[in-house]
């Protein structure tokens, strides 16, 4: 039996452990802790049944894969639970609610890298992936939900980086450059406000900037080494709004200190060289592209959720990965992770006839 490499399957356990110590602060009688317990469970049980399958056998699926996440998406906007003003989420059942966003992720990545092995022109290839992400991200923009759509650009970015002449990425870059003043416009007052607010957090400290300020406080009082899960009384007095989600870093930040902050990016970082080395270590394009989609999901993930917690990017929504609470991105991630480890065990391989 193939077995998960150990540095991947050590960084996921205790980016597993710091989420759900981090949780245990927020009270709510461990509603979060036990929920957070079972998403990350099912989340080790998709990743053990990557083992169990080549990932090549996806490129025959990919489409259909695609076409089932805009079929979700789709489906958020018709039937879906609006929260905080958003239309996000499908609800099945009592008690089982689905972001159809997150799974679009790992979806689009699948569709990505099928497109990058196809036998075609650069031109195709590039209008192929244009065309792939401009539906999605409509959709999305539509729920609204601008941070996702920060990190399906991202995906987009990266694999046009690495798989296309420097010319495509240049023009890409120019068309975002112009077509900057119109995009503003389609932004909603709060997003417009939260760029605001990033450039000067106190022009607004009991309002828009109240989160950002409470959430560096909080990581700056927490030192060297942390207040303690007992102590930590930003985050048990709930000072700091959706703690339990986009702003969990200032949690970890004050139980645990610099040295918890310290090996939180340790983690992250042997995760993100188990990718670089996948990469590295595999011929197979459809394989490659696959790592580098995961990649970019992940470093613009952590990049931008840390960023916007000590104020250096705006607040967007974006979870950090395997650690803020959320079933939906929680699987997602650990789905991503599974396809990278897949690369890496099927690495000699190329083609597959099925």
């Amino acid at each position: 039996m193939k077995k998960i490499p150990l540095s991947a399957l050590l960084s996921l356990i205790i980016l597993s452990v710091i989420s759900i110590l981090s949780l245990s602060m927020l009270g709510q009688h461990l509603f979060f802790v036990k929920r957070q317990i079972i998403y990350t469970l099912i989340g080790f049980i998709i990743l053990f049944l990557f083992l169990y399958f080549d990932f090549r056998v996806l490129k025959y699926f990919a489409i259909s894969i695609y076409v089932f996440g805009i079929v979700l998406l789709i489906a958020a906007i018709i039937f879906g639970k609006e929260v905080y003003g958003a239309q996000r989420w499908i609800k099945l059942g009592s008690f089982i609610t689905i972001q159809p966003s997150e799974f679009m992720k790992p979806f689009l990545i699948i569709f990505f890298a099928y497109i990058i092995q196809l036998q075609i022109s650069y031109l195709k290839k590039f209008i192929f992936l244009l065309l792939g992400l401009s539906i999605p991200f409509i959709l999305i923009f539509k729920q609204p939900d601008l941070g996702t759509d920060i990190v399906l650009a991202s995906i987009f970015l990266f694999v046009v980086l690495f798989f296309f002449p420097i010319k495509y990425l240049l023009s890409v870059v120019f068309a975002s450059v112009l077509s900057a003043p119109i995009a503003i416009r389609f932004l909603k007052p709060y997003q417009i406000e939260r760029i605001k607010v990033f450039l000067n957090p106190y022009r607004d400290p009991m309002g828009a900037g109240y989160n950002v300020i409470q959430s560096i406080i909080a990581i700056g009082s927490g030192g060297i080494f942390g207040k303690g899960i007992k102590n930590s009384t930003f985050t048990k007095l709930h000072f700091v709004p959706v703690q339990y989600a986009d702003f969990i870093f200032s949690a970890i930040g004050e139980a645990f200190g610099f040295i918890g902050v310290l090996i939180l990016l340790a983690a992250y970082t042997v995760l993100l060289l188990f990718t670089v080395k996948t990469y590295n270590s595999t011929e197979n394009q459809f394989g490659k592209a696959i790592v580098i989609g995961v990649f970019a999901l992940f470093i613009t993930q952590i990049f931008v959720n840390i960023g916007m917690c000590i104020g250096i990017m705006p607040v967007t929504g974006i979870p950090l990965p395997f650690v803020s609470f959320g079933g939906s991105a929680m699987l997602a991630n650990f789905i991503s992770v599974g396809l990278v480890i897949n690369v890496y065990i099927y690495r000699e391989e190329i083609n597959i006839s099925i």
